[in-house]
């Protein structure tokens, strides 16, 4: 086995790759949306070191899927009735610039 492969296989040459992708994904991404694959990578790394790193990410993923329902938080805006073939919209006042 050659030092190179050895270095190529290590944790470090990963940490190392890893910062690599993230230096030219930031150049070639620009500020487009959605996650970074450097920093989905960073995260998986620190979730095989953290215990309690594997649950934040599974927390995160199912939190992303678990729909917002009507009554929760602010009140609403507008409401729609589909059986009764009515919307109600409540459009706030715009405000003037100071």
């Amino acid at each position: 086995m050659s030092l190179g492969f050895l270095f190529a296989m290590s944790l470090p040459a990963l940490v190392a790759a890893l910062f690599v992708l993230a230096v030219v994904e930031r150049f070639v991404r620009g500020k487009k949306k959605g996650t970074p694959m450097s920093t989905a990578g960073i995260g998986e790394l620190g979730a095989t070191f953290e215990a309690g790193k594997r649950e934040e990410i599974e927390f995160r993923k199912e939190e992303r899927l678990l729909r917002d329902d009507e009554g929760d938080g602010a009140p609403p805006r507008s409401r729609v009735d589909l059986d009764g073939g009515r919307a109600v919209l409540n459009v706030p006042a715009q405000r003037q610039p100071s």
